[in-house]
């Protein structure tokens, strides 16, 4: 974090120089301290997204809050994984790692997130009343059927 801001600090000192004084010798300075600047955000940020939540597995879920009363398949290719199953309790469902209770679901249904140019994965959406996290979209594959399949399960354990 640190370093980040200090990159900052320096690429914005570098601008304001350059565009003051118009030096050509700043320029690539500028440039430099932008660049590793935005490359050192992007690299935080990418890594805290995508490493956190697939270090859980069904294993430390399950000695986290106990056995499950149902366990739901999302994405076979990820079935130990907590990205790829969906548990359900008494009165709360764990996904991709978090806690949602039961209560605060507002409605389940299901999208295809693919576009005429990219054959992306079907997801199913859950709707919370949560201000952070209104919308959970987990990637169940390309098999509506299966999608449709996990909704109605989810639904079944409401």
């Amino acid at each position: 974090m640190k370093q980040s801001i200090t990159l900052g600090a320096i690429a914005v000192i570098l601008l304001v120089l350059y565009t003051t004084t118009m030096t050509s010798a700043l320029l690539p300075l500028c440039v430099v301290f932008v660049v590793a600047f935005l490359i050192e955000l992007f690299r935080k940020h990418h890594t805290e997204e995508i490493v956190k939540p697939s270090a859980l597995t069904v294993d430390d879920l399950t000695a986290e809050y106990g056995e499950p009363d149902d366990i739901i398949l999302v994405n076979a290719t990820r079935a130990n994984e907590a990205m790829g199953v969906i548990l359900a309790y008494k009165d709360f469902f764990v996904v991709e790692g978090r806690r949602i209770d039961k209560s605060k679901i507002q409605d389940v249904t299901f999208n295809n997130s693919g576009t005429p140019y990219t054959p992306n994965e079907y997801q199913v959406i859950i709707v919370t009343g949560s201000s952070q996290n209104d919308y959970i979209h987990i990637n169940t594959g390309y098999d509506a059927t299966w999608t449709k399949d996990v909704v109605e399960l989810i639904k079944k354990n409401l």
